[in-house]
């Protein structure tokens, strides 16, 4: 233990904070920006849209009141989704978009959108960053004997998971605190067009969605870190890893991805605005069981083969 421990010190020490560990924070902090335009665009876009189906409404003699008293009913022709109470839908989702920036909902609102476009992208490249380091700077040598090959890849590890948590707790802080200023600046008077709540609306828990966040942090970012071991390089699988991640589609149910948006249904209920791609229907539990069981393998392979490689380098 004492040995690990100061292995994470070292490791902490030969960091460069301004790339390996402000690069994950400062990354998050930036999509945020991104998120809550969106975000705010959404309510707009919505407004207009209820303002829009209203004034319809009226010139054919149903009021607000009348639309939210009626059930919706969907039906799909031709692709198309139709529906039978337009005033009341579009009511929901303008009310649900507002929401969006409402006490603990702002967690939701700024997470759920970088946990699926950013999080992996930036965390696979900051694991590759921190298992390429040393290698870079030609110390890997010198740090493997001063450590030992297990508590060097151990203190790797923690690095990983802990600034993993700690970066996504940051992101949740600052939707947390950056809502309400957004909402006052630039939704002041839209509550005003709400008279009625809407009933049943379910409301995500911030603790699983920043669970979920983190664990989605933690996978990418091993994953890179195991990768970067071997092949001790971050252009080429990084740029392999933003092909397979932002353009390629899903290669099926037990995709990582398809898992992953699947299992994200069930902890963020995308009232700002960000919808995921459709997913495959799978199995979550059994696809994220396979997900665990590929990390570790993934793990276990490149520790092996990085200990046969030289560290003369």
């Amino acid at each position: 233990m004492n040995s690990l421990l100061r292995s994470i010190r070292t490791e902490l020490r030969y960091q460069h904070w301004g790339r390996l560990i402000l690069l994950p924070i400062g990354g998050l902090a930036l999509s945020l920006v991104f998120a809550f335009i969106g975000s705010v665009s959404n309510v707009d876009a919505s407004m207009v849209r209820l303002q829009t189906t209203e004034a319809q409404a009226s010139a054919n003699g149903v009021s607000l009141t009348q639309a939210l008293a009626q059930p919706i009913n969907q039906s799909l022709l031709d692709g198309q989704t139709l529906v039978d109470n337009p005033l009341r839908y579009d009511y929901e989702r303008a009310y649900f978009a507002f929401q969006a920036f409402e006490g603990a909902n702002a967690v939701g609102t700024g997470l759920e959108m970088i946990t699926f476009l950013v999080i992996p992208l930036l965390f696979f490249i900051y694991g590759c960053g921190v298992a390429t380091d040393d290698t870079r700077r030609r110390i890997l040598k010198d740090r493997v004997v001063m450590q030992g090959p297990r508590s060097y890849v151990a203190a790797k590890v923690v690095t990983v998971v802990a600034v993993s948590l700690a970066a996504t707790l940051i992101a949740a802080t600052l939707s947390l605190t950056v809502a309400p200023i957004l909402r006052a600046a630039f939704l002041d008077s839209v509550h005003r067009n709400f008279p009625y709540s809407v009933a049943g609306a379910a409301t995500g828990s911030p603790a699983a969605q920043i669970a979920f966040s983190t664990s989605v942090a933690i996978l990418f970012g091993l994953l890179g870190l195991f990768v970067g071991l071997v092949v001790r390089s971050m252009l080429i699988p990084s740029l392999s890893a933003g092909a397979l991640l932002m353009v390629a589609p899903f290669a099926g149910p037990y995709d990582p991805r398809n898992v992953l948006t699947s299992a994200g249904e069930g902890i963020f209920n995308y009232w700002g605005g960000f919808s995921p791609r459709p997913p495959y229907p799978v199995h979550v539990e059994l696809g994220l069981a396979f997900m665990g069981g590929g990390l570790v393998f993934v793990a276990l392979v490149s520790v092996l083969i990085w200990s046969r490689m030289t560290k003369f380098v």
